[in-house]
């Protein structure tokens, strides 16, 4: 038995460690560390609802859009739970739908050509495709311009990224007009031809395996099908099975039915059940055996306490608490939606990755680049829908006693926040995020998380570079600053900042000649 620590977890959104027990060539258990104290909750406590989105909405600089949104649904339910509020208006809610649309085009984005798409590219696995290089490759920099359009739509919401201030309790404090919405429409028409058509993927797909390239049919979508081929080629399809659990609380409302284009539900024992808002939340769970935290920091998230530390457990290894749904571990991301929605779109994962249903490294990229397709084609007739004449905003209500749950799915996953609210002021905060479901640790039962069971059975041909263990971990998409966040050490400590000023010729920092700063000059 040799035991192999990966840390820092490369390529992934923050801080990350593994631990890896291997015997006779092939991962027989894993530990997955999350390395940073997990506090966002607690800076909420004695706010108000309108605090909480925009605390809560800097837990992350990549997923930029969705703490602050779920955050304002959970004071919107809490509200709406108390009877003094009606719901935010149409215009909201499909502004929030076609926002979230154009950022999981660039978040998915970036995850397959900036995160994974090296492990799959000439310079790294030797397949050929130095379109992928990363930094080089003519792939890699055509998405780095055409994410660029992307954000530029976003800020034309949310006023900057990241970390917009569009979403707020009640609806979006902005209110664009014809000419705004136009020019977004402009720039995701000018992303959507770099992808190329839907319909085009069998054509491309057969380029891709003959070693041909048609920019007619799209230079992304061929990029994008390089990766999964290049993936195939390498075996993806045989490493990283999960146990085929999914668990999705849906997204993109339909305004008028409140029905969910990519429905809410799990998947368990080979069926789909889509479930009511109500039985997700009750049916979720946070194990903290193997967290530093108290055993009052777990439990049903609408009763546990906010998280609070406790260093002395002997068998802790993460700062992840253990999410669970009926006590089972739970898959969640684009394979999970796209499995409870039941799509397949060309058969891809049934005929590459072993099966429509089946949890593994090639399938969760698969469905990654399905679900782009899938949600590019719905976002124009979203921003379509949108009547500029009509309100964005509803009344908030300042001061009301309820409580209240946001559930909503970024690219990674299922995120829920919960909310208790007195007379106004926030009295409990929980929040359970996409990576802590894929990536936490195990539970007190001994069940391990969706990471530490898919690496089970990995190969791990040189102890010194476990490729196949890497190429697993990334296909989650792991997230870690949503995760955690940062722990301050118990002894204060000072940090003295001298701010750059201009001096008399305009100079930055210390004058020449010794001249006095400009503001002791009237």
């Amino acid at each position: 038995m040799v035991e192999v620590t990966i840390d820092p977890t490369t390529r992934i959104e923050g801080h990350h460690g593994t631990t890896l027990e291997v015997e006779d060539g092939q991962v027989v258990e894993a530990n997955s560390q999350m390395k940073m104290f997990r506090g966002a909750e607690i800076i909420t406590i004695g706010r108000t609802p309108r605090d909480a989105a925009q605390i809560t909405g800097m837990v992350c600089g990549v997923c930029f859009l969705c703490h602050r949104l779920c955050s304002s649904k959970a004071a919107e339910d809490a509200a709406m739970n108390a009877g003094a509020f009606d719901g935010p208006p149409r215009n909201a809610v499909l502004l929030r739908d076609a926002a979230e649309g154009i950022f999981y085009l660039w978040n998915h984005a970036i995850h397959l050509f900036a995160l994974v798409g090296p492990d799959y590219s000439d310079a790294v696995a030797d397949t050929g495709f130095d379109r992928l290089d990363p930094l080089e490759g003519e792939g890699y920099q055509g998405a780095l311009e055409n994410q660029r359009q992307l954000m530029k739509a976003l800020t034309e919401f949310g006023g900057r990224a990241p970390h917009p201030v569009g979403y707020i309790p009640g609806g979006l404090a902005t209110n664009p007009d014809a000419s705004t919405i136009e020019q977004v429409k402009s720039r995701v028409r000018e992303v959507s031809e770099w992808l190329g058509p839907t319909e085009a993927v069998p054509e491309v797909l057969e380029n891709v395996q003959n070693g041909e390239f048609d920019p007619d049919l799209g230079e992304g979508l061929h990029d994008v099908v390089s990766i999964l081929v290049g993936a195939a080629e390498l075996g993806a399809a045989d490493i990283g099975a999960g146990p085929n659990r999914y668990y999705s609380n849906g997204i993109f409302e339909d305004p008028e039915t409140e029905e969910l284009f990519l429905p809410r539900g799990v998947y368990r024992d080979g069926q789909t059940e889509l479930l009511s808002k109500a039985e997700i939340v009750d049916g979720i769970t946070e194990d903290t055996e193997y967290s530093w935290y108290t055993d009052e920091s777990g439990g049903p998230p609408t009763e546990a306490q906010p998280p609070e530390p406790d260093l002395d457990k002997d068998e802790a290894y993460s700062w992840g608490k253990a999410p669970r749904f009926d006590g089972q571990s739970m898959e969640v991301g684009p394979l999970a939606r796209l499995v409870i929605a039941d799509l397949d779109p060309f058969n891809l994962r049934d005929t590459l990755g072993g099966g429509a249903t089946e949890s593994n490294t090639l399938n969760r990229l698969i469905a990654r680049a399905q679900e782009t397709l899938v949600v590019r084609d719905q976002v124009l007739e979203w921003l379509d829908a949108i009547d500029p004449a009509d309100p964005f905003m509803a009344d908030f209500p300042d001061e009301f006693t309820g409580e209240g749950v946001g559930l909503f799915e970024p690219s990674r996953g299922a995120l829920s926040h919960y909310v208790d609210v007195e007379a106004g002021t926030i009295e409990r905060y929980q929040i359970i995020t996409p990576t802590l479901w894929n990536i936490g640790p195990r539970d007190g039962d001994g069940q391990p998380s969706i990471l530490e069971e898919a690496v089970v059975g990995d190969p791990v041909e040189d102890i010194e570079h476990p490729l196949g263990v890497m190429r697993t971990i990334r296909s989650f998409d792991p997230c870690l600053a949503c995760a955690v966040h940062v722990r301050s050490p118990d002894s204060d400590y000072e940090t003295v900042i001298e701010p750059a000023q201009p001096g008399l010729d305009g100079c930055v920092g210390s004058c020449p000649t010794g001249a006095p700063p400009v503001s002791d000059h009237e």
